[in-house]
Formats: structure tokens, sequence, C-alpha cells
């Protein structure tokens, strides 16, 4: 299949160094090539390149998952923490109101707001709410205040561990940023492999017409016949997998579908990978736990018609979430 996504290069490769394997079994000595740069390269140095595109991917989903899981837990704590700033200020309205106590109470965040809009106002309670403890204790109320049974250290410790969540999550963004980066430059490699390979084939193979026939592909072929996409959908099964149905494509040149996807709720091209492979007359099903790491955690995936020619074409996006 030609490259056209992330998720193309390993199939790809695959499929040249099938190709490269006949090359090698025809011609009187294995077939030797040289990169743009110059290198000698062999049949083993692109199947080491697949190995490490292989790593390289899985880097970058091992990062995404763990930004997932920083997520995950900062959505799980944020609705307790709310609650209690809510608490507190009921409290203060309550038992404060004679004092200029209540004047100074935080408005409560939304759930959905970010790091410092959500944790700055948490920050003044605690402030707040220790100046209170220091007070001279209201009618009906004892000192120090608790709420459902918090104290104002386990609050603060609550607000630390928080904001250490989302430090957790930049730092997962960023090593996710490098992953990509090292994943790049083994892609590109692979490419620059594959174009140097085919350039060599049609060199070295003019007296095997069929090796020329099969050489595979690396760009669409212009004008191409694309698929309709099928219509698909995917829900959560219990304890941690994706189900994901599909109807079947009518196409008489079907060759196979493809799931691909990605942890997070959007579907990103250049994170997506390849899940699993059905054939036409598989089941219409694909059930996995990829990306479901823990509770709160999302992936997104797209279900792919593809064509003996190669070309294919994809679902809607469908993302699955693990309730927390």
């Amino acid at each position: 299949m030609p490259i056209t996504n992330n998720a193309s290069y390993v199939p790809t490769l695959n499929e040249f160094l099938s190709h490269w394997e006949q090359v090698d079994a025809t011609l009187p000595a294995p077939l030797l090539i040289a990169n743009s740069k110059g290198d000698e390269m062999q049949r083993s140095d692109l199947d080491g390149l697949l190995a490490s595109l292989h790593s390289a991917n899985a880097a970058v989903i091992d990062k995404l998952n763990d930004e997932q899981i920083a997520r995950g837990s900062i959505e799980l704590q944020k609705p307790a923490l709310l609650a209690r700033l809510n608490e507190f200020n009921d409290m203060v309205a309550a038992y404060w109101g004679q004092t200029g106590f209540p004047n100074a109470r935080p408005k409560a965040p939304n759930v959905s707001d970010g790091e410092e809009r959500f944790l700055s106002p948490m920050v003044d309670a605690a402030n707040l709410w220790g100046k209170m403890n220091a007070a001279s204790p209201p009618p009906g109320l004892e000192l120090p205040m608790t709420l459902a049974g918090m104290t104002l250290g386990a609050f603060q410790t609550a607000v630390d561990a928080l904001r250490a969540l989302y430090a957790a999550e930049r730092d997962a963004q960023q090593d996710a940023r490098l992953a990509r980066a090292q994943r790049d430059a083994v892609k590109a490699a692979a490419y620059d492999g594959m174009k140097c390979y085919r350039m060599a084939v049609e060199a070295r193979c003019q007296g095997l017409p069929e090796l020329l026939a099969s050489l595979p592909r690396l760009t669409p072929v212009s004008g191409g016949r694309v698929p309709e996409p099928v219509n698909a959908s995917a829900v959560f099964v219990p304890p941690d997998q994706a189900r994901v149905v599909y109807e079947a494509s009518a196409d008489p040149d079907l060759a196979r579908y493809r799931l691909r996807g990605n942890p997070g709720t959007e579907y990103r091209e250049g994170d997506a990978v390849d899940i699993a492979t059905h054939l036409p007359l598989d089941e219409l099903e694909f059930t996995t736990n990829f990306g479901l790491t823990q509770p709160g955690a999302a992936v997104t995936f797209r279900l792919f018609t593809q064509l003996t020619n190669g070309n294919e074409a994809g679902s809607a996006p469908m993302t699955v979430m693990w309730p927390a």
C-alpha cells in the first residue's frame, strides 16, 4: 500500500521487505543499495528500520497513555475538591456571617476550567480557612474547622496532589513530542530507504518484468478509485475493552478493513496506528483494549476500508471512554 499517513508505514515496509526477499532470491547475489546519504543498505537494514518503527510507535502510544492517565486522574480529583470548596463557602456564609470572612470567599470555578482557573480558588480557600482556624470560633462551630471529615491539611494536600497531576500531564505531553520527533526520524529514514530501493530495482531488474510489475508503490496511484467508507460504531465493554462493529462493504475490489486509533478524544493521523486487520469475510466486529489503561481513559478509532489498489477511506471518528 502507498504511504498516506503514519499508520501506513508499517504495512508498506512489510511489502517492500517481501519484495526485496524475492529480488534477493532471483538475483545472483543479494541486492545492495545506497540511501540518499550514500550509505550502503541491504534488506536486513530495512528490516531493522521496521523494528525501530514498531518501537518508536509504541513509545509514542505509551506517552499518550501516560497523558491520558494523568488527565483521567485530574478529572477524577476535580469534582471532589470542588465539592469541598462549595461546602467551605456554605460554612463561611452560615457561621461567619457577622464577620468579614464571607466577603473574602473565593468564587467556585467550573469543573471544566483549566489548571490555574481551577486551582486559584482552592488556594484562596485554604488561605482563608487557615485564618478562620486562627480566629475566635463562632457559636455552634468548633475549630479547627473540618469539611466532611477533611482537615485544612488534608485539603491542602489534595490541592498539591492535583497540581502535581497537572505537572505530570505536561511532562507526558512533552515526552510525547520528543517521542514523535524520534519516530518521525525513523519514518524519514525508512521512506528514504524504500525510495532508493525502488530506484535500484528499476535499474537492476530491467530483464525481470515480474519483479518490476510487483514493485510496491510509495505514493497512491493518481486517479485511482477510492472506496466508499462503511458505517461503524464503537462502545465501551466492561471491564476494559472497546467493541467496534461495522457494516460490510459491497465493493468488488475490497481487500481488507483496518482499525486504527490513538489514545485521546480526537483522532490524529500523525499518531494513529494500525490496531487490527480483518479480511472481507471475517466477522464484522473488532474487540480491543487498546488505549483503555484506566478509568477515565479515552481512545479514538477510525475504521478504514481498503481496496486491492491500496486506496482507502475511513469512517467517522469514534471515541470510547472508560467511565471514571
